[in-house]
């Protein structure tokens, strides 16, 4: 498949809102409000200005948005959802929206980047498990599954308490 000929990537902009929208109710269904990484992006705006969508044949397919969190009260980044049309699950197009939305972060001096999800997909795109540390997290969640990627500093791996909070500005 060769990506640059059949999709591009671009930032998300306030008119993709109602596809977007769509999307993630056809991926995800009403249950993703009751998830624990609901909490943290309730009330607050998604980061549009890093948020990224994947278009291919003037259709957006694919999204995957930021939120500011505070990790160790760290500036951080709450990764997600991201979320791909069925119809181009499983052809690499979810992956590198992923990387080239990681690769963003990093350029734009962002630290640290944090989701919840399957350690077997997120860990092609650079994500580990926090491991076993202690984590505080708004509401429960499968440790296992809270992964991240740090750039510049090390707010995860050197701390052995790693406390999860809203960004209140």
């Amino acid at each position: 498949m060769n990506m640059t000929e059949t999709i591009f990537i671009r930032n998300e902009q306030e008119n993709d809102k109602d596809e977007i929208d769509k999307l993630y109710g056809s991926s995800f269904g009403p249950g993703r409000y009751a998830k624990s990484t609901f909490r943290y992006r309730e009330k607050y705006d998604h980061l549009i200005d890093i948020s990224k969508v994947i278009i291919y044949q003037n259709r957006l397919i694919g999204s995957v948005r930021f939120w500011n969190i505070l990790v160790n009260g760290e500036n951080s980044l709450l990764l997600g959802p991201i979320a791909m049309h069925r119809d181009f699950r499983g052809r690499g197009f979810g992956m590198e929206l992923l990387k080239t939305s990681i690769m963003n972060c990093k350029n734009l001096g962002h630290n640290l980047i944090i989701l919840v999800g399957d350690i077997p997909y997120y860990s092609r795109a650079g994500f580990k498990r926090i491991g076993q540390k202690k984590i505080s997290f708004e509401g429960p969640v499968n440790y296992e599954r809270v992964l991240y990627i740090e750039f510049n500093k090390t707010i995860i791996k050197d701390n052995t308490e790693i406390k999860i909070k809203k960004f209140i500005d």
